[in-house]
């Protein structure tokens, strides 16, 4: 039997007194609050710097503001909940095992793959039209990597610090189903937000959820959520949650509402999310089954 299977199926284990539902969630949402300010003061330099900033630039900066809740996740662990510490760190250096450079390229296919499965359907009934824009490749690159720092705060909060710290008092579905919900309210200010899009939003959430329950792999997790991001609106330059790219690879032409896609949300508001985002539940299931056996 697998190391994470014993840790689950452990009744007996003693819980830890701390890490109470409340206060987890709400030193998530002051290290999101905070880490957003001090991401936006990080990045105002670069603003007055370069005042006439092109627009694809600037969207890359948003995402590259979210390095402060990246900074303060990581300082309040190490200074306040050392214990949780290995969920952030590399295999090698005493982190839990999932987290590899072999599971993050993993990731990153899975990502590619989901999304781009969305909108190959959603392409093929008809329902986005693109053209080929210039290839700007140092733009591409420098702003995989500003994706990868959005994605990972997100990560780091949700599939990190509450699931890591709710593991050690809660029963598992517990610290899935909160962090789930949480990623959920997250977007719920976000614009063209429908009931089916925050549906799809917490069943990723789950996904994401269960590849630190049977992979360990909080890497793999921020690979995964990157990746969805890059090929959604850097990549085809579709709404990414609703929220427009201001530079792509592809551009979107023309789009249409339909049960395959959402043209103000994104493809996360429509069936084909959905049906991957289960897919991938299904997937980490069957992988877990297969090591228990």
């Amino acid at each position: 039997m697998n190391e994470e299977v014993k840790v689950e199926d452990n009744p007996g284990k003693k819980k830890k007194k701390r890490h109470f539902i409340v206060w987890v969630l709400l030193i998530a949402f002051a290290l999101m609050l905070l880490g957003q300010l001090l991401g936006e003061l990080m990045c105002a330099p670069f603003n007055r710097l370069f005042p006439d900033m092109p627009g694809r630039w600037a969207f890359s900066l948003m995402y590259l503001s979210f390095i402060g809740i990246v900074l303060l996740v990581l300082i309040y662990v190490a200074l306040a909940d050392k214990e949780l510490k290995p969920i952030f760190r590399s295999a090698r250096r005493g982190g839990i095992r999932g987290n590899t450079l072999r599971n993050f390229g993993l990731g990153v296919l899975i990502g590619f793959l989901m999304n781009g499965a969305c909108i190959l359907v959603a392409w093929l009934h008809g329902d986005l039209h693109f053209s080929v824009g210039r290839f700007y490749p140092v733009y591409l690159i420098v702003t995989f990597l500003c994706v990868t720092i959005q994605s990972g705060a997100e990560e780091m909060i949700t599939r990190g610090y509450i699931y890591g710290a709710l593991r050690e008092r809660y029963p598992v579905w517990v610290a899935v189903a909160a962090n789930a919900l949480l990623f959920g309210v997250l977007h719920l200010a976000n614009p063209g937000v429908t009931v089916i899009s925050i549906l799809s939003i917490v069943l990723i959430g789950v996904g994401l959820s269960l590849v630190m329950v049977w992979r360990e792999s909080l890497w793999m997790a921020i690979a995964i959520h990157t990746m969805w991001n890059f090929t959604q609106s850097i990549l085809f330059g579709l709404p990414n949650s609703g929220i427009v790219s201001e530079g792509s690879f592809l551009h979107l032409e023309a789009a249409r509402g339909s049960l395959l896609y959402d043209a103000a949300f994104g493809v996360e508001g429509a069936l084909p999310a959905i049906i991957v985002e289960l897919a991938l539940c299904l997937g980490l299931w069957i992988y877990a089954k297969k090591r228990a056996d």
